[in-house]
């Protein structure tokens, strides 16, 4: 029997782990507004936790959707929207412009109070 399921992930955790990979990646890319990832990278980025790169994957962008930034029309999430895709291991990331726009601009993201 083959288990790749070892422990209860730490959804906060990874949450925080994959907005700090967002917003690195924002930052050195400014103009995309979509992004797509390839699940591996999640799984090296979760230090291979097999599950909150694939099964527990979206409750953890559920939690992403928390961490927003200050913008002119009031508070806004990072990422917009995603879709995953694990028939062909993709994740992608829609950007809400305004919120790109002010992080380059040097604006924090405020964290969830969990976080």
């Amino acid at each position: 029997m083959n288990l790749h399921y070892t422990h209860k992930p730490n959804y906060y955790f990874y949450a925080h782990k994959l907005v700090l990979f967002l917003e690195n990646h924002v930052k050195k890319h400014p103009s995309d507004v979509q992004e797509t990832f390839n699940l591996n990278t999640i799984y090296d980025l979760f230090d291979h936790d097999f599950a909150s790169s694939s099964t527990n994957l979206e409750g953890i962008l559920n939690i992403v959707d928390e961490y927003v930034i200050e913008t002119e029309t009031g508070r806004e999430a990072l990422v917009a929207q995603y879709r995953i895709s694990l028939d062909n291991h993709i994740l992608t990331l829609s950007f809400t412009p305004n919120a790109v726009t002010r992080l380059i601009q040097g604006q924090t993201i405020t964290y969830p109070k969990a976080a």
